[in-house]
């Protein structure tokens, strides 16, 4: 009898065995939420078009520094990769923006400390002010990529260190202008004309994540 009850003991484990891994690679596939609070600083690159005088037309240097604070909430797959949505505040030099973006995220490793890649992409409601150089903006498209660096705190604590790129969109308009003489007497003509002004940005994030 004992050596029965042994071999059925067995027979069931083995029965048991495709079940119980089966039920632990699912669990390792399984979404899980998780969340990431970043804040960061970026800096304006290049330049935009602004307004033409006489067919000629000018040049602004992209001089905005923009200050970003911003959480990302979704579910990840496996620990590598992340889904989610992003909603934030943006302070730049010359006006103020509310970015919600879609995110998708990649860690080279599922566990421990790794690198990994992401996406943003959406749109930035906000108004960038007019200055004596250009005329006020409203925010538009907006797209940003960036490679960082995750360290694990604990077991459910993650900080984060990353570079990004950022592409900009603004609604707004320049002006042609145009000097005409009649009678001996110079006067400017001026014809707005409205454009969408890309603006590109490098910088940096620091934020924690929990998984």
């Amino acid at each position: 009898m004992g050596q029965r009850k042994f071999t059925i003991t067995v027979l069931l484990m083995c029965l048991c065995l495709p079940f119980l891994t089966a039920q632990t690679a699912d669990t390792d596939k399984s979404l899980t939420w998780f969340n990431k609070t970043e804040a960061g600083v970026s800096f304006g690159i290049g330049s935009f078009k602004t307004d033409i005088v006489n067919g000629i037309q000018k040049k602004i240097r992209n001089d905005e520094i923009v200050v970003t604070f911003q959480t990302i909430n979704g579910f990840k797959y496996m620990n590598r990769v992340f889904l989610g949505v992003s909603v934030g505040v943006e302070k730049w030099q010359n006006g103020l923006f509310w970015p919600i973006y879609g995110y998708l995220g990649y860690a080279l490793k599922p566990a421990g400390n790794t690198f990994f890649g992401n996406i943003y992409l959406g749109s930035a409601i906000g108004t960038r002010y007019s200055t004596t150089h250009y005329e006020q903006g409203k925010g538009g498209f907006a797209l940003s990529i960036g490679l960082g660096y995750r360290i694990n705190i604990s077991k459910k604590l993650q900080f984060i260190y990353e570079i990004f790129y950022k592409y900009q969109a603004l609604e707004s308009n320049y002006f042609r202008k145009n000097d005409v003489t009649k009678d001996s007497v110079t006067i400017q003509t001026k014809t707005s004309v409205n454009y969408k002004v890309p603006l590109h940005f490098a910088g940096f994030k620091i934020g924690i994540c929990f998984p």
